[in-house]
């Protein structure tokens, strides 16, 4: 359900509308607090005055009340003003009505920038912080672009000291990327209207710096805003506004007629990355051997917490050759160097008989693991339930292992998967989907749900055929268990019984009817019960399929 790179609180986690609590603010009652705050942000320069005034905790509600109450002049002077070190909207802006805040253009965006630019001398920002929030396209090509840029004086757009500083700072030799397309790059950002024919600027006072920081950025060979970014993060040392990015998400896209180099280009900003403040990286979609040629950029993160290598190309044999132990020993190597790695996906790659060593070579208990659609047999299964992880994993996603395997005959049986889950005693989530699951291991299944399974929070066995009667056992088995919300499950029989069924049956099938009226019964009304269609598990393998091919 989550990915390697998310941030989730399994303990305290609400997976489904029925557990979670809290109606919209906007529509509670307002107190005398917030009426009076709305009438003072009414008038922007009374808004400024206040900020300035009233004691220093009273900041974020003013801010709230603003953008409750749609008054966007007032949120720039508050901003421009802030009084507080650090602005950080997830703890003022923490209820779900707020999550796409940030995705109209032109919008909130707009009014953020704004007070940004208007920072006023009062204002005792340190840290401006995005993180839980999505940004929208532009307005995150306009933050890594132009706020370090514009906070520089004019003194200081020299193109050839940057371009210097830039190159220093990366420690890349002389390549066309540092000769050719980063001088080309930045003559662009000097040359913007913005910078070049206006006095719009981010002012600090002498001696004081602010960080801005992110959840993630992506890059691609697609575009240059890999190249962007270097610029802004390798300018870290002489802007006075710096970006701070927790995780970043890197693919390699290979053009039919581009060099291997090409495809590399955009790991060049792993070179200028702050080692200390990175807490994730996700590869997708590598040309075979590339993740072992970035491998020594790599290791260099020891404080990386998740690590997304989702179909990455990577091929590990068994055997002691040279060639078999020379790509085990890089793998382990890097993965050692991780000291506070506790989220991994390793999903889609070919390990065969390795899974036991790659896992031994994590220095900490993982929290999460994604071995989706990983080529593994049943002795990699039994090293993972015997693994130090064991006991301690919170989320496992083991969807799609057991199928034909592309390179060898073995496959795993479904009735050994479900005999290791007894090893995972802490699972939160888990996800068994698409395993070719038979009815004949459900009992055993069922019993190890309720003895051993016992804070289950989300199963998914989507895309699995079962019978009616067994879905109910399961239904039966996950309603007693106390902390379980949510069941993700198939109700038919084949595709020609899906054909049959009206296009708006997804969710309402007579199948998902019984098992609501079985968790009604027996007490358990709060379990969400979602009805995946096979046809969607066979789209999602379309998917898979065409990305591999990407």
């Amino acid at each position: 359900m989550y990915r390697a790179l998310d941030h989730i609180d399994y303990d305290h986690l609400q997976i489904n509308d029925k557990t979670s609590k809290g109606d919209n603010p906007t529509n509670q009652p307002r107190s005398l607090l917030q009426i009076s705050c709305k009438v003072l942000n009414e008038y922007p320069p009374l808004a400024e005055l206040t900020i300035t005034s009233v004691p220093v905790h009273l900041a974020p509600v003013l801010l709230k009340a603003a953008v409750d109450n749609v008054q966007p002049q007032a949120v720039g002077s508050l901003i421009a003003s802030w009084p507080l070190p650090c602005l950080c909207f997830r703890e003022i802006l923490c209820h779900k009505t707020y999550a796409d805040i940030f995705q109209e253009e032109m919008g909130f965006d707009l009014v953020v920038f704004r007070g940004v630019l208007g920072r006023t001398k009062a204002c005792k920002m340190k840290c401006l912080d995005f993180r839980g929030f999505k940004l929208n396209t532009t307005f995150s090509k306009l933050i890594i672009q132009m706020w370090p840029v514009l906070s520089l004086k004019k003194s200081q757009l020299n193109l050839k000291r940057l371009a210097k500083v830039i190159s220093k700072t990366a420690g890349v030799e002389a390549t066309r990327l540092t000769e050719e397309v980063l001088p080309k790059l930045l003559n662009e950002i000097l040359g913007h209207k913005m910078i070049k024919y206006s006095n719009v600027r981010i002012n600090f006072p002498r001696g004081h710096k602010m960080v801005v920081k992110m959840d993630m950025l992506q890059f691609s060979t697609n575009n240059a805003f890999f190249m962007d970014y270097l610029i802004s993060n390798c300018l870290r040392s002489i802007t006075p506004l710096r970006i701070q990015v927790s995780t970043l998400h890197i693919r390699s896209e290979l053009m039919v007629g581009d060099e291997i180099m090409d495809s590399l280009a955009p790991f060049i900003v792993l070179r200028g990355q702050d080692v200390e403040t990175l807490e994730g990286i996700s590869l997708r979609q590598l040309e075979e051997n590339v993740f072992f040629i970035i491998a020594p950029d790599l290791k260099k993160f020891a404080n990386l917490r998740s690590l997304d290598l989702q179909d990455c190309n990577i091929y590990l044999h068994e055997g002691k050759t040279r060639s078999c132990t020379t790509g085990r020993q890089q793998i382990v190597n890097t993965l050692h160097c991780f000291e506070h790695l506790v989220r991994l996906d390793i999903g889609f790659n070919y390990i065969v008989g390795c899974l036991g060593e790659v896992l031994d070579a994590l220095q900490r208990p993982l929290e999460y693991l994604s071995i989706r659609g990983c080529d593994i047999n049943e002795e990699d299964l039994d090293s993972l339930a015997k693994s130090k992880h064991a006991p301690h994993l919170r989320e496992l996603n083991v969807s799609k292992l057991c199928q034909f395997m592309i390179f060898d005959t073995r496959r795993i049986a479904p009735s050994y998967l479900l005999k290791i889950l007894k090893q995972f005693p802490q699972l939160t989530i888990l996800n068994l989907s698409q395993n070719h699951l038979s009815d004949s291991s459900v009992p055993e299944f069922c019993h190890t749900l309720t003895r051993t399974l016992r804070k289950l929070k989300m199963l998914d066995i989507s895309a699995n055929v079962l019978t009616s009667e067994n879905q109910l056992d399961i239904t039966r088995a996950c309603a007693n268990i106390s902390s379980m919300q949510k069941l993700k499950l198939t109700c038919v029989s084949g595709f020609v019984e899906e054909a049959e069924q009206p296009l708006n049956m997804d969710n309402n099938c007579e199948m998902k009817q019984k098992l609501v009226k079985l968790l009604d019964a027996m007490g358990r009304g709060d379990v969400v019960i979602e009805v995946v269609k096979l046809s969607q598990a066979i789209f999602v393998d379309f998917v898979d399929f065409m990305d591999i091919l990407r």
